[in-house]
């Protein structure tokens, strides 16, 4: 999935991404400031072509689907949870720890950090982890595990660790500092972490990438008892500019990344990166399908016939590289700046299926599928689109 200049494609062994030739508007059914539709199957191209990479669906945004495909239907039960408004707090990233029992957590460009029941849906007041006053700037945050990890690329570190826990959240910055100032870009957006892409929590153990933007992929191991000191080893792939997206692949042990322009794919068993894959649209999201790990979903696009093509194009022509959505099952979710949040199905690649849309009044920079659920995070909601997958 990607930003809204882009298009969506999806192939099996490999997959390119074109631009489509425009979109049509589904029918809203206006509401309570919200609208939610439903369709089938959008007018995307499809075509497969063995590729490089096993299985990919590459993700941007636009389709084309006319209005008589679309049936208007009730809304999904919608609730807003609204956080305290900060300067320069802008959304960054919604994080779902991985006990069931721990709330999720939003987390915003200066470092504040907001606990959400995922149950109840209501903010943990208590729990509430502000700004400590020192200028932090996160670039991405990810959750290992039930330790979330916030990148900075400026502050007095690169990376903090947040163990989510029952009890009060406590920040623990890491001492390490590997990442260098980038010689193509001025400080502070030249320097520190770009993006993060977590590994596995085991053992009482915590790894996670991150990618700078110095173009260099460092992997961290911390120890549950001392997560100030990680254990932090360069990797051995060198992009052509900064890292702009990382994802692991837990099958086969390798670590997808890209500088926006290329996609690498790094064999982190035998420390191989082959030639990298040009891709035609910016990446800046990679996904590993939770299910099944050989699948690998990029919001970019390659520069080759795609599989299958599916999005969606907003008004505004600027879309922020933090937009991120999520995959479950055969499902796709993303929001976009103009408040429309998306769930596409591709179960099957030639007919790709737009099975819901809603519209928000908050621009959205973050979608998670969580229990049935879609929940966004952006212009300091967090929005639950309760049973959007099911409903």
């Amino acid at each position: 999935m990607a930003s809204s200049n882009k298009s969506t494609a999806a192939a099996h062994r490999g997959v390119t991404s074109q631009p489509g030739e425009g979109s049509n508007h589904p029918t809203y059914h206006p509401t309570s400031g919200h609208t939610t539709s439903t369709g089938g199957s959008n007018g995307s191209n499809a075509s497969l072509r063995s590729q490089r990479l096993r299985r990919v669906i590459s993700l941007s945004s636009e389709s084309s689907r006319s209005d008589s495909e679309q049936d208007v239907v009730g809304l999904p039960t919608i609730k807003r949870v609204a956080l305290p408004k900060t300067p320069y707090g802008r959304s960054r990233r919604l994080l779902i720890p991985a006990s069931d029992n721990l709330p999720l957590a939003a987390i915003t460009m200066r470092a504040d950090v907001q606990f959400i029941n995922r149950h109840s849906q209501f903010r943990l007041t208590l729990n509430s982890l502000p700004n400590d006053g020192v200028h932090r700037h996160v670039e991405d945050a990810c959750v290992v595990g039930d330790t979330v990890v916030l990148g900075y690329n400026s502050g007095p570190s690169q990376v903090t660790f947040l163990p989510v826990t029952t009890e009060a959240p406590c920040r623990v910055d890491a001492q390490a500092l590997p990442h260098g100032n980038s010689p193509r870009m001025p400080r502070p957006s030249g320097e520190g972490v770009r993006c993060l892409a977590a590994m596995r929590q085991e053992a009482g153990s915590v790894e996670f990438f991150t990618g700078g933007h110095d173009r260099r992929v460092f992997l961290w191991t911390a120890n549950a008892q001392s997560l100030e000191q990680p254990t932090v080893t360069k990797l051995g792939v060198f992009l052509d500019s900064g890292v702009s997206a990382m994802a692991y692949r837990h099958h086969n042990n390798c670590l997808v990344s890209s500088d926006t322009k290329k996609l690498y794919v790094t064999d982190l068993t035998r420390s191989y990166t082959p030639k990298p894959v040009p891709v035609s649209n910016d990446v800046y999201q990679i996904h590993v399908h939770p299910q099944t790990p050989d699948l690998t979903l990029l919001e970019g696009g390659f520069d080759r016939t795609p599989c299958c093509t599916f999005g969606y194009r907003d008004a505004d022509k600027f879309q922020p590289s933090y937009t991120k959505g999520s995959v479950s099952q055969t499902f796709f979710a993303r929001g976009h700046q103009d408040g429309v949040v998306l769930l596409w199905d591709f179960r099957n690649v030639k007919n790709i299926v737009t099975k819901r849309q809603s519209q928000l009044a908050e621009p959205v920079v973050h979608a998670v599928i969580s229990d049935g659920h879609v929940v966004t995070f952006g212009g300091g909601v967090v929005t639950f689109l309760n049973n959007f997958l099911h409903s």
